[in-house]
């Protein structure tokens, strides 16, 4: 019951005609990237230099210096330690919703819906322990720039199901 709640989110975003293909939601495992390793690496290093900073500081100290590097600590320990963090908080509280249409994320307190026949093309990934990661990307041009958007549908246990899911949703007409 607890479990189908979690998924009214999506209700208010339904049209007449539209219909949910799969539901569900991110398993355990595979959280940290890449990625994330490289900014918790940096982040420790510019938190140690932060704090070596500080430690000479304290020889002389001055209010103005210490209040002038509390946010580079505050930034050091969210690239180190805030992320990862972030991530397990948020894990626990996303879900997957592919309709005939449309594509729903819910992470926290945040839905995004994305039209089926928007979507970029599909990258799958599987891990090593069988989870599949399935990641839509593109680059995205705005005047002088460039960015890379991505859409990712994360450790999912039946990453072959959630394929045909998107398959069938890119294929219907809206």
């Amino acid at each position: 019951m607890e479990d189908m709640i979690q998924y009214d989110f999506c209700k208010p975003y339904l049209m007449l005609d539209e219909y949910i293909l799969w539901k569900g939601k991110p398993e355990k495992g595979h959280l940290i990237t890449g990625n994330d390793v490289i900014v918790s690496l940096f982040g420790i290093v510019w938190l140690f230099f932060c704090l070596n900073f500080i430690r000479a500081i304290f020889m002389q100290p001055t209010l103005f210096l210490i209040i002038w590097m509390i946010p580079f600590v505050c930034v050091g320990f969210y690239m180190a330690f805030g992320k990862i963090i972030q991530k397990i908080y948020l894990r626990n509280k996303t879900f997957y919703v592919i309709t005939n249409k449309k594509l729903m994320i819910k992470k926290g307190r945040k839905i995004q819906i994305y039209n089926g026949n928007d979507l970029p093309p599909m990258e799958i990934k599987i891990h090593n322990n069988g989870l599949g990661t399935i990641i839509f990307s593109e680059f995205v041009y705005t005047g002088r720039r460039r960015y890379h958007r991505y859409i990712m549908l994360e450790n999912l246990i039946d990453v072959v199901q959630v394929q045909n899911a998107i398959e069938v949703m890119k294929g219907s007409k809206s």
